[in-house]
This record gives structure tokens, C-alpha cells and sequence, in this order.
């Protein structure tokens, strides 16, 4: 087999699994290329937002991830643009020449054209995007313990998230413990009755991939917990002092965290489809250009009634490991294969000893649901380091009611009465 240059787009889920199947093959020369130095954990973001984990313990460098992978290597940089007949990727104005590519590119924050959700709304797909929200949030407790005014007051303690998925309902799940157990020892002049969750939902329930009874669960723990559900209200504006909703209610607000919706994030070369996803054929390869596949986020495959598959990690990784495998298939002179979802299940964390989970069937809550997404998000974890300091966060928090990360980085400024400026 004549060596073949495989360059793959993206660290994420899809690109590290790919990478893990193209290295079995000697003759195949593989290039990772990610605008970040690091495979990032994304289902614990959250957590970094909500001062439960520091930011290095979910991520990790992705030249120690291919010191096992002898025929890989990394390009640090942006992707610009695919040449497809050239079969050329440029990165940086650096043209890098394959023989197939890879794109797992992931999704990026769609605001649906919203406006204030780009200037004032605040997104959490990145480290960084998890450290600003963590630094808001610290800066109005602290301004919030300083000032004399009740009404900047009560608008520096309200945090409002916007969407009721699993993200958004975790995050609220996260501040709602931080209200019940951190804020009255960190700031005990505060009243807690001025500390309020808001989580926004334009539907009917939460959790709209889940069953409606592990909807109706999780709502009521994250009520019992002192988060405010609000369903059926639709956010319209987001100004630097407030959420405005179409009911005509405004909620004065400096932190407004923005989980309703992602899109793909598409590159210049490929054509794009709904929800700026890519089309491909069953074995994830686009049918214009067949040494070009695509998995993870911006995939395009029709699953159910019409719809693609879902954005998740387990997709991703499915979808990496089989475009890899395809393309060692082709070279082989054998047959590919198409894609079949395994559906794995869906979970989601509630606080303490609660969550839901769902998987072939069965329905858990609680502590046995709590317990599972415990032990399967450690076991995906990238690197034995970082589980061993998950854990060791986890077991701080949960004997001591604390959440340890509380270190502003930046502090944050907030518009003072008949100023809208972004902090």
C-alpha cells in the first residue's frame, strides 16, 4: 500500500477517534489540525463556569494524546478555506496538501439572529467562554456585597439562562447548588432571597430529547433547589442590563447565559445545508468529492423523520471512527461501510445525588442515574491526570459543600444606571 497522507480537521470527539484508527495502518500519514492546542471536554464545561473544576482538568494536550500515535503529527492553526480539486487544505495561508481529509469541525453558538445575544449574551463553547461566565459571575457577588442600591443589587445576583437542554439544564442545576451552599458563607450579608436562577425554555418542558417524566424530574429538583423554570417564554433581546421576552416581561439581569441553540461551524470549500451542516452519503464521505468525510457536528446524514443525527459526543465518535475506517477500507480495495447510529442514551446532571438518565429503554433517576453519568463522563475523559483531579474536585465538593474554583481571573465591570455598555 503506497503511503497516503490523511489530514483531519478538528480535535474534538470525531478527530480523536479517527486519528486512533488511522494510526493502526503504517503506510498512512495522518495530520491533526485544530485551532487549539488542546482535545477539550466539552460535557463539562459547565463546570468550569460554575467554579466546580479548573479549566486544564478537561483538557488535554493534544501532541501528549499522539505521542502513542507514531505516524501523526499536529499543525497548531486556523483553517481557512478547502480547495477540493487541489486537494488542498490552507491554514494560515499555508497550503497542506491530502490524499483524503477529515473535517470534524464542531458546532459554534447560533443566536438565531437575536438581537444583543452576540454583544451582551454569553455563549459557553470554549475554555475561554466557561472562564468569562465563571469571572462574571464571581465579579457581581463581589459588587453586589458592595453596593447600596437594592435594584443593582437584585440585578447583579440574577443569572438567567436561556434554554432548557441539557446544557442549560445542568448549568442551572450547578448555580443552583452555589446558591444553596456557597454564596451564604462566601457573602453573608447577602440575602438569599435576592440570589436568583432563571432558566428560560420556549417550550413546554425541558429536556425536549428526553422522556416527559424525566422532564418533569429534573424540573422539580432543579425547583426544589430554588432555580426559577420559566417555560413557554420566548427570549427576544438581550440588553447589557436585562433579557426582554416576548411576553413583555423584562428581567434585569448583568449575566445572561446563552444555551438555546448551536450551528455548525461549515469551512469555505464545502457546501453547506440546513443548520450549516455538510450533506454526505451513508458512509459519511461527500458525494461531489469522495476523499473528503465528514463526521461529528456538521454532518448532515438523515436519521429519523428527515432529521440528522444528534450533535452529541457519542455521534462524533461513532462517525470519527468509521470515516477513519472507510478510508482504510478504500485503500484495502474493500468494501465501505455505512454509518448506523448505536444510540447510547441520554443523561443529564441535575446537584447532588440527582440526574436522569435514559439508555436502551431504561429510565433512571436520581442517585442511580447520578451515579452513571458520574462514572461514564469519567471514563471518556481524556488522560489519567485529569480524571484523578475530576475526581478529587468531586469528592471536595460533594464532603464539603463547596465549590473550590473560586478565582477571578478578570474582574468584570458592570453599566452603571442609563449606560449599556459590555462588560
Amino acid at each position: 500500500m503506497a503511503e497516503k497522507h490523511v489530514v483531519v480537521l478538528g480535535a474534538g470527539f470525531a478527530g480523536l477517534n479517527a486519528v486512533r484508527e488511522l494510526s493502526r495502518e503504517p503506510s498512512v500519514r495522518v495530520t491533526l489540525v485544530d485551532r487549539n492546542n488542546y482535545h477539550l471536554f466539552q460535557p463539562l464545561l459547565y463546570q468550569v463556569a460554575s467554579a466546580g473544576l479548573e479549566a486544564p482538568q478537561i483538557a488535554f494536550p493534544i501532541r501528549a494524546f499522539l505521542r502513542r500515535h507514531k505516524n501523526a503529527r499536529f499543525l497548531l492553526g486556523s483553517a481557512e478555506g478547502i480547495d477540493p480539486k487541489a486537494r488542498v487544505l490552507m491554514v494560515e495561508g499555508r497550503p497542506v496538501p491530502y490524499d483524503y481529509l477529515i473535517v470534524g469541525l464542531g458546532t459554534k453558538t447560533n443566536d438565531f439572529g437575536l438581537p444583543g445575544v452576540a454583544q451582551y449574551g454569553y455563549a459557553m463553547k470554549t475554555l475561554d467562554d466557561a472562564m468569562r461566565i465563571r469571572d462574571r459571575l464571581i465579579s457581581a457577588g463581589e459588587e453586589a456585597s458592595r453596593t447600596t442600591d437594592p435594584h443593582r443589587r437584585r440585578a447583579l445576583l440574577t443569572m438567567v439562562i436561556v434554554g432548557g437542554g441539557p446544557t442549560g439544564v445542568e448549568l442551572a442545576g450547578a448555580l443552583g447548588e452555589v446558591r444553596r451552599h456557597v454564596i451564604p458563607r462566601d457573602f453573608p450579608g447577602v440575602d438569599l432571597r435576592e440570589v436568583r436562577v432563571i432558566l428560560i425554555e420556549t417550550g413546554s418542558r425541558l429536556l425536549d430529547a428526553f422522556a416527559p417524566s424525566s422532564a418533569r424530574y429534573a424540573q422539580r429538583f432543579l425547583e426544589r433547589l430554588g432555580v426559577e423554570v420559566w417555560l413557554g417564554e420566548r427570549v427576544v433581546e438581550i440588553r447589557p442590563d436585562g433579557v426582554r421576552l416576548e411576553s413583555g416581561k423584562f428581567i434585569p439581569t448583568f449575566t445572561a447565559i446563552w444555551t438555546a441553540g448551536v450551528t455548525g461551524q461549515g469551512i469555505p470549500g464545502l457546501q453547506v445545508v440546513r443548520g450549516n451542516r455538510v450533506a454526505t452519503t451513508p458512509e459519511l464521505y461527500v458525494p461531489e468529492h469522495p476523499e473528503i468525510y465528514v463526521a461529528g457536528d456538521m454532518n448532515f446524514l438523515e436519521y429519523k423523520d428527515g432529521r440528522p443525527h444528534p450533535q452529541v459526543a457519542p455521534t462524533a465518535m461513532q462517525q470519527g471512527r468509521l470515516a477513519a475506517q472507510n478510508i482504510l477500507r478504500e485503500l484495502r480495495g474493500e468494501e465501505k461501510r455505512a454509518f448506523r447510529y448505536f444510540d447510547k442514551g441520554n443523561m443529564a446532571t441535575l446537584g447532588r445525588n440527582a440526574a436522569v438518565a435514559e439508555i436502551k429503554g431504561l429510565r433512571l433517576n436520581g442517585f442511580p442515574a447520578w451515579a452513571a453519568w458520574l462514572g461514564v463522563h469519567l471514563y471518556y475523559l481524556v488522560g489519567f491526570r485529569n480524571r484523578l483531579m475530576v475526581l478529587g474536585n468531586w469528592a471536595y465538593s460533594y464532603f464539603t459543600y463547596d465549590y473550590a474554583v473560586r478565582v477571578m481571573h478578570h474582574r468584570h465591570e458592570f453599566p452603571v444606571a442609563g449606560e449599556r455598555v459590555s462588560a
